[in-house]
């Protein structure tokens, strides 16, 4: 029934959600029941056909924005012990370290990444320039991405000394400040789309490090691989790809890869890979 429900929605609305994994596309469908007054996937598809709006609304839903500040608090520990701090101690004066937030939704991971290397660059003497890439499909999360504004529930996972040193409250709204925003840039980017390897704004890609979290399990497993690939692809020489906990068993089909601190989903390009 997800393939009468993949044909009308390309039919109605000339839209492909072919991509998506079945299951998911299932369960998106059945939280439109209650809005659409249906009540089977057989009944939905056929409102979909009778009512053509419907299509583009689904769609947006499938665009999940979930996300949390400091989301896989292990994987986001070992950012902070070990990986960031090797990363910018090899970075050379006047360089760049260059990180993609891909699938960044509304923007609490690439924040909460530029927060651990602000913390990190007030130990150093000197300060070394880095950038992260937010990108997503969704342009509604990329502009509240941008627009940095969270609320009290968002910001549960904060530590008090990083919300008082990086954030302006305003009543019950919490704003990452300019100096924190100045590094993190959000821009639309179809992580299928096979005419780009990486991100018109990165130029060339070369990531230190690329964080792709809780994405690939919305796709079918070819999808999934393609998405990898072009993860792959971006990376500088040794540069570290984190994904989501569940997926680790999609990225054990990469040989170009290698997991470096099990059970967290953090894996390294092996040498001689680039």
């Amino acid at each position: 029934m997800s393939k009468a429900l993949i044909e009308i929605v390309k039919i109605v609305g000339d839209l492909d959600i072919s991509n998506y994994d079945d299951s998911f596309l299932r369960q998106s469908a059945e939280k439109r029941f209650a809005v659409t007054g249906t009540s089977t996937l057989s009944e939905y598809v056929q409102f979909v056909s009778e009512t053509p709006a419907e299509a583009p609304k689904l769609v947006r839903s499938l665009n999940i924005t979930h996300t949390e500040f400091f989301r896989n608090s292990l994987s986001f520990a070992h950012l902070e012990q070990w990986i960031l701090p090797s990363l910018l101690a090899g970075e050379a004066e006047g360089s760049e370290l260059r990180i993609w937030s891909a699938g960044c939704s509304t923007g609490q991971e690439a924040y909460s990444i530029a927060m651990l290397v602000e913390n990190m660059q007030t130990k150093k003497s000197k300060k070394l320039r880095y950038r992260i890439i937010a990108t997503d499909i969704s342009e509604s999360a990329l502009l509240q991405g941008s627009r940095g504004k969270y609320s009290e529930k968002d910001i549960q996972r904060i530590r008090v000394k990083d919300l008082k040193e990086f954030f302006i409250k305003t009543g019950d709204t919490y704003t990452v400040c300019d100096s924190v925003k100045s590094h993190v840039s959000f821009s639309s980017y179809d992580l299928l789309d096979s005419f780009s390897s990486y991100p018109q704004e990165s130029i060339f890609g070369d990531f230190d490090l690329v964080v792709c979290s809780n994405v690939l399990f919305y796709y079918k497993p070819n999808c999934q691989m393609d998405i990898v690939k072009k993860l792959i692809n971006s990376l500088d020489k040794g540069g570290y790809l984190i994904t989501g906990e569940t997926e680790r068993h999609t990225m054990e089909k990469f040989s170009e890869l290698y997991q470096v601190a099990p059970p967290s989903p953090i894996y390294k390009l092996r040498s001689g890979m680039k």
